[in-house]
């Protein structure tokens, strides 16, 4: 079910707003071409969309694209693969993320395709922490991306070790990972081997045949640090080798 549309103006953008079955979407469109852009961001978490887009107007602002952002309601819900205990705090992983990745190709991406001229586009598929690790395990599950961004990606989460060994892509794609240096730094025994996990995930991918390109890029800071910059580093990554591409 899809409810009114509402458009506003903010710093610069048109951006429509609409729910799609109950999940918000934020749209933006640079141009009328390019690459639409999928991105699991934050859940109330003010200006998030206005920060990313500006970042990427000031590094990619020669490239035409649609930018989704679609907000769920439960971050370690709605973006975990599978159950899990909880790493840090009391909240456990729920494990709906499957639910998220049905929403978004029988849902979201025929309104979408309803609603815009996307015709022949490439679809990506983006996301920071838990959203990165989704939008990478998405590439595992089907075939409907040929551009996943991972920034600062939970690869720390219980079995990700596992389950990766044991899956291939299912899509010919270009894969951008990033880390920031200071986040395998941390007392927190099981994320403390994120960067072990994330440098063993570059590894696997560049031996999956329908890796087309990967990239694992370390950025300085803390896991907080710069998500919506890294995420438009992650995307211009992309942008800059689909035109090499063509």
């Amino acid at each position: 079910m899809v409810a009114s549309n509402d458009c506003f103006s903010r710093k610069d953008i048109e951006m429509t707003e609409t729910f799609v079955d109950g999940i918000q979407l934020h749209i933006a469109e640079h141009g009328h071409g390019g690459p639409v852009i999928f991105w699991g961001m934050y859940p109330h978490q003010e200006h998030e969309v206005e920060h990313l887009w500006e970042e990427l107007l000031e590094i990619v602002s020669e490239n035409d694209f649609l930018l989704v952002a679609f907000q769920v309601e439960d971050w370690n819900r709605d973006f975990s693969p599978w159950e899990a205990p909880a790493a840090f705090g009391t909240e456990r992983f729920a494990g709906q993320g499957r639910n998220t990745l049905r929403w978004l190709t029988e849902e979201c991406i025929p309104y979408i395709e309803k609603t815009y001229d996307v015709k022949d586009r490439e679809y990506w598929l983006t996301g920071y922490s838990l959203a990165g690790l989704f939008a990478l395990w998405a590439a595992y599950e089907c075939d409907m991306f040929s551009g996943i961004v991972c920034c600062s990606g939970s690869m720390w989460f219980k079995d990700w070790a596992v389950y990766v060994r044991e899956h291939k892509l299912q899509h010919k794609c270009r894969v951008y990972l990033s880390l920031g240096g200071k986040e395998e730094k941390t007392k927190n025994k099981v994320m403390a081997t994120v960067g072990e996990r994330t440098r063993e995930q570059e590894r696997i991918l560049r031996a999956d045949p329908l890796a087309e390109q990967v990239i694992l890029e370390w950025n300085a800071g803390g896991h907080f640090a710069d998500s919506g910059k890294r995420l438009a580093k992650g995307i211009r990554w992309l942008l800059m080798n689909n035109d090499e591409r063509r």
